[in-house]
């Protein structure tokens, strides 16, 4: 290695010593987030949705409509689908799930990146589950009103 790649790996280093314990310092905390919906109505059509049964959070109340549009909703193995939280007018978020149906228990990720009205700024990164009642659970943490920057 060169005298001059060594000086300029040596400082990025330096630099990057420096700035990594601020950005992690500066990292917002996610709040626990717990959803349980049920999908006895989910069809595999465009768009199909499930009803939110249980959440622990105001923002996002028992009975919102959780809407799945695609690109995959009906096949076999799994669904990977653009998801639209519909609380209410003008009260919404956008997030994206992918979803092992077929794993030994269904298994996903779910997250969500933007909202609009009372969701502004809503980003959510959550675990999916499934029961033997066939709920379905959504676990993680989430972020209200830290829109991104």
């Amino acid at each position: 290695m060169s005298a001059s790649s060594t000086f300029l790996a040596s400082n990025l280093f330096v630099i990057a010593a420096l700035i990594a314990p601020a950005m992690a310092a500066d990292a917002p905390k996610l709040q626990p987030l717990k959803f349980s919906k049920d999908c006895s109505n989910y069809s595999g059509e465009t768009p199909s949705f499930c009803t939110l049964v249980e959440s622990n959070l105001k923002e996002i109340p028992v009975g919102t409509k959780v809407l799945y549009y695609g690109p995959v909703t009906n096949s076999p193995l799994f669904t990977s689908s653009s998801v639209v939280l519909a609380v209410g007018p003008g009260d919404s978020a956008i997030g994206y799930c992918i979803v092992y149906d077929t794993a030994t228990p269904p298994t996903g990720h779910c997250a969500f990146s933007a909202g609009s009205g009372s969701l502004a700024g809503f980003q959510a990164i959550l675990n999916v589950t499934v029961d033997d009642k066939k709920i379905w659970h959504w676990e993680g943490g989430y972020l209200l009103g830290a829109a991104p920057k």
